[in-house]
């Protein structure tokens, strides 16, 4: 039987993936049950998502407002009173960083390269979803025959894709060092 010593290092990142990942869902779910205020309404991270969705429809021309749904954790957004989508905890791109944030350390040498990496990517997924729910915004509101696969197929694949190529450029740029080093 082989020995398991050269895979040693693939399983020490999916142990450390699962447990980060495990952990901050858990730390993120115990954020989430907190009895947020109506102000901070369903939670303060979607709260600031979806003000900043109406923000940025407003500066693009928009009549856009917001609204906390009555009796449903979400965000409602509205151009000319019309309702377009619910903004709820899943579109405010955490699980998603999370996911990010516990592959980046799994595979992560060196405290201050991966803080740094972390920051920029964890923004670069915020700006990116904030664009994509503008943009879901404009779907919804003017081309609103697209506005199903937009939400269920291109935008998914966008924010995804987003978070696939910092991943690339994480472990390129690690194989990178690790060659430079030797």
């Amino acid at each position: 039987m082989k020995s398991l010593k050269p895979y040693y290092p693939i399983f020490k990142f999916v142990a450390t993936f699962a447990v980060l990942y495990i952990g901050f869902s858990i730390l993120y779910y115990l954020f989430l049950d907190v009895e947020w205020s109506s102000q901070l309404y369903p939670d303060p991270v979607t709260a600031q998502v979806a003000y900043q969705t109406q923000e940025l429809l407003i500066l693009l021309g928009y009549n856009a407002q917001t609204l906390n749904s009555v009796g449903h954790p979400s965000v409602l957004v509205f151009i000319d009173e019309s309702v377009l989508f619910r903004i709820i905890e899943g579109c405010n791109a955490v699980s998603v960083m999370i996911l990010f944030t516990a592959f980046v350390v799994a595979f992560s040498k060196g405290f201050k390269k991966t803080l740094l990496f972390l920051l920029f990517g964890i923004l670069f997924i915020y700006v990116v979803n904030l664009i994509r729910l503008v943009i879901l915004g404009i779907v919804f509101y003017s081309y609103s025959d697209y506005s199903d696969v937009a939400h269920d197929i291109i935008f998914p694949a966008v924010i995804y894709g987003a978070v696939v190529l910092l991943w690339i450029f994480w472990i390129k740029d690690i194989k990178t060092s690790r060659i430079e080093k030797s």
